[in-house]
């Protein structure tokens, strides 16, 4: 309608609105019969008789127009055919149509799909409906309630005006209940669910069934074969019905292959599920996807842990036989598609009781773990599977929970909590005669050693976990836990002994295990370091960023980062460095991971202290300071004290210098490291 008033003058010789009720929840869909008489009526007031036949009717609509300059809006059209018997026959006539069908068909359309607004102009919409009855914030919060949908936040803005007691706090509580919401925006055959309605009616019965039953996906989005899955026919069927509810704008596609429903749109098609699907099909749809995502996780866990026997055996019992991802690059790229969607089945098979489904989905999208850039996630699963390993009282399920759920506790610092659930994984597992993953979770435990500077701790925890793989012929597993063995074996100064662990860990590694054979590379660049080719070090990190990509936030791009910033350090780049280090800070704040960034922190600083910022150097080394002691991390602590004296002196506090030069000493002294000797007091 703005369009055309703003195009008026340029048609002199008539504008004209035909409302086509392709879609409406009232009244009858008027023929082209009637709409081409009425068009024709309008520019012909002789009122002569208008013929009869179709084909003699079109030639006079298209006789009426000949020559003239004439703009015609046509609205709410059924699909393309119908506006293609609308067109002139002559140029000079412009047609604006609107429909929910997608009218890109037709020749020499400019096609404008509309989405929903950005969230400015949809505040500022709900301002014009209702001034004065709401703050910014408050628009903005019932602009996403109603999916910034102009309908929905126009009945919202008239619920609220019609209401003159009501607060916009009041609209938003009512606004907050699903399962109330379309009613909330609803004033008869006007409402939200009326304008879905007659779409829907539009549909024929195996598009329905589809809609319906996409209500009942768990996540924000989903591709065709999971759309496959719900439906229980095959990926080819499922895609064409899918594309078929894109051109009718009931499913949004925003990257190809990947569909999603607009929220509005999600809790419409699930109240139908509701009423119309028996409970049995809606519990068998959602069985279906879950089965889908158990072959497709399992299937990518087992990419990335070649050396884990739960997630190839896992693998094996959850094939389906579907194509799933050929490496490791594919699994991650797969996981992070789809991670939000895993989420959301795991909470969903939970409540719906599907236990099995639930823990064993958990248990796959965990082994994502060390690769994810966000944990928040695998918290709120690991926290699901927990709960389903103590209510069922399944011995096994809570020996493999609680060894991920270790993990979980100590990347987040919580280190008591963590050797309490690793100590009771490996008692579980080894009684269950899991002795390989029994071998995996004691591993973990020396990294927690390691992570709280206990280094000859940690160095003789991985001895003993190491022992445990061979003993059973688990090589893989050993060659996992002697690369994890290195840190605490390179801080010992036990060089000989970390190249005899690289050498064997890199020769027992799985074919295609690209994740570990990077870690094993960037291990040996430490080594260089450390034996003193600071520049060939740096250039085995500059490699190993680039098999990693680069860019991406995981904890194996942050750990290399820091290592690189390192390298530079000692060969006198500090500017370089601390560019390095700053992006490791970042990372491992993005990753909530406190032992990274405590790491990346003292790194910095020092780099800083190089660069004559001392100012800025002690806040990063008092942050990581603080970190290491909340943690329980007498290492880095030490490392924090000895930046912190180094950022002292430099500004010429030789009595803070002194102070914190002995606190370091004394931390160092207390991990049986090396560097005590040089800075006791």
């Amino acid at each position: 309608m703005r369009a055309a008033h703003d195009l008026a003058d340029r048609f002199p010789d008539g504008q004209l609105f035909v409302d086509l009720h392709g879609f409406t929840g009232t009244g009858p869909r008027p023929d082209l019969e009637s709409v081409l008489s009425r068009i024709v009526r309008s520019f012909d007031t002789t009122g002569r008789a208008r013929p009869e036949e179709f084909d003699e009717l079109a030639a006079a609509y298209r006789s009426a127009l000949a020559g003239k300059r004439v703009l015609l809006l046509f609205d709410n059209a059924a699909d393309a055919a119908q506006i293609e018997s609308l067109l002139p026959g002559t140029p000079g006539s412009l047609v604006i149509a609107t429909s929910r069908r997608d009218l890109s068909v037709l020749a020499d359309v400019h096609s404008v799909p509309l989405g929903p607004p950005p969230l400015r102009e949809a505040v500022a919409m709900l301002g014009a409906g209702a001034a004065g009855r709401f703050t910014a914030d408050e628009a903005a919060a019932i602009a996403e309630r109603c999916g910034r949908l102009p309908l929905a936040m126009g009945l919202a803005a008239a619920r609220l005006r019609s209401r003159p007691q009501w607060r916009a706090r009041d609209l938003l509580a009512r606004l907050a209940d699903e399962d109330l919401l379309l009613d909330e925006l609803g004033t008869g055959h006007r409402g939200v669910a009326a304008a879905l309605h007659a779409s829907y009616r539009e549909l024929d019965a195996d598009h329905r069934r589809l809609l319906r039953l996409l209500g009942l996906v768990p996540g924000g989005d989903a591709d065709a074969r999971a759309a496959a899955a719900v439906c229980g026919t095959d990926e080819r069927t499922a895609s064409g019905l899918i594309e078929d509810l894109v051109d009718v704008h009931l499913v949004e596609t925003r990257s190809s292959g990947r569909y999603r429903l607009h929220d509005l749109v999600r809790i419409f098609a699930a109240h139908l599920a509701v009423r119309e699907e028996p409970r049995a099909e809606r519990t068998a749809a959602l069985s279906r996807l879950l089965a889908l995502y158990l072959h497709l996780a399992y299937q990518a866990a087992a990419r990335l842990h070649p050396n884990k026997r739960r997630f190839t055996e896992g693998a094996a019992a959850h094939d389906l036989g579907l194509p799933a991802a050929a490496d490791q690059q594919e699994a991650l790229a797969w996981f992070q598609a789809e991670r939000g969607n895993l989420e959301a089945a795991v909470t969903a098979a939970a409540d719906a009781g599907l236990n099995e489904q639930a823990w064993h989905l958990a248990t796959a999208f965990n082994a994502f773990f060390v690769h994810d850039s966000d944990i928040g996630p695998h918290t709120a699963v690991n926290l699901v599977a927990l709960a389903i390993a103590e209510s069922t009282g399944d011995i096994r399920k809570e020996a493999f929970t609680l060894g991920d759920t270790g993990r979980r506790l100590l990347a987040a610092g919580r280190n008591a909590e963590a050797v309490a659930c690793l100590e009771r994984s490996v008692a579980l597992k080894r009684e269950l005669g899991e002795e390989s993953d029994a071998a995996l979770t004691l591993a973990n435990l020396g990294i927690l050693h390691r992570r709280c500077g206990r280094f000859a701790q940690s160095a003789a925890v991985h001895a003993e976990a190491l022992a445990r793989a061979e003993a059973v012929g688990d090589t893989a597993a050993a060659a996992l836990i002697r690369t994890n063995m290195v840190v605490p074996l390179l801080r010992l100064g036990r060089f000989d002994d970390v190249e005899r662990c690289l050498a064997a860990a890199e020769a027992r590694l799985d074919a295609g295990d690209e994740h570990n054979r990077v870690r094993i590379e960037s291990f040996r660049g430490v080594l260089a370091r450390e034996t003193g080719d600071p520049a060939g070090a740096a250039a085995v990190h500059r490699a190993c960023l680039d098999s990693y990509g680069g860019e991406s936030d995981t904890a194996d791009v942050t750990e290399t980062l820091v290592e690189l910033g390192e390298d530079l350090l000692r060969l006198g780049e500090a500017g370089e460095a601390a560019v390095h280090f700053e992006r490791a800070v970042d990372h491992s704040v993005k990753l909530v991971d406190p032992s990274l960034e405590r790491t990346a922190r003292n790194g910095l600083g020092r780099a800083l202290t190089a660069l004559g910022e001392p100012g800025e150097a002690l806040a990063q080394h008092e942050r990581a300071a603080a970190l290491a002691a909340s943690h329980e991390d007498a290492y880095e602590s030490a490392r924090a004290h000895l930046g912190l004296a180094d950022a002292a002196r430099a500004a010429g506090d030789e009595d803070a210098a002194r102070t914190h030069l002995g606190l370091a000493a004394d931390g160092f002294a207390a991990c049986g490291l090396p560097e005590a000797g040089p800075h006791r007091r």
